[in-house]
């Protein structure tokens, strides 16, 4: 089976929401927050200039096998979440009566990204995400890789990524990139292991 990799700034609008489907099966704290914030972040990061990232397709089916966001301000990215805020008000509370401790999170979270200093020059892989069917191929690798190298393009020094402890094989394929674990961290209910890696 073959696969080509795209920039997820070319995917047809109607296809994002593939994009928003398979990373709904991430652990993460965007995905606890659910389908609407999932869409709407996905939405916001194909319209950042300075995010990137890409999408691979099975040559064959034309499936969208997984994904993979970069951004030199992953805050700024979760930040746009609130600006339409009626929107913002109207699907936040939703979730404070049905996931209270999901928006728990969201407000340590806000606080531990704030306390994370960015230096210039530098991206976050933010995520990179596979379809469960297609894991086991080195298909993260790639699409972490392709991040890596357009990064470099783009004049980037130095990138980072967070992993959660538990995720073996996100950080198997992390290391495989010629990352190395500089700390590891709790998060609220995560606990994470912070990398970097030079460009």
């Amino acid at each position: 089976m073959t696969h080509s990799l795209h920039s997820l700034k070319t995917i047809p609008a109607a296809r994002l929401p593939r994009i928003a489907e398979i990373h709904l099966g991430d652990a993460g704290l965007l995905s606890k927050l659910g389908y609407p914030f999932v869409l709407r972040y996905f939405e916001n990061a194909i319209q950042d200039e300075r995010a990137f990232g890409f999408y691979a397709q099975d040559d064959e089916t034309g499936e969208i096998m997984g994904f993979s966001l970069a951004s030199p301000e992953p805050s700024a990215l979760t930040a746009k979440l609130a600006e339409d805020k009626a929107w913002f008000i109207r699907n936040i509370f939703k979730v404070i009566f049905t996931r209270p401790l999901a928006f728990l999170q969201v407000i340590i979270s806000s606080v531990t990204i704030r306390g994370q200093m960015y230096e210039p020059n530098t991206i976050e892989c933010v995520y990179f995400t596979v379809n469960p069917k297609f894991r086991g191929r080195g298909l993260g690798r790639s699409l972490q890789r392709a991040l890596m190298d357009e990064g470099r393009k783009r004049g980037y020094k130095k990138i980072y990524a967070s992993v959660e402890t538990w995720n073996i094989a996100s950080l198997k394929a992390t290391q495989a990139n010629g990352f190395r674990i500089i700390k590891t961290f709790r998060e609220g209910f995560y606990h994470r292991h912070r990398l970097e890696s030079e460009l």
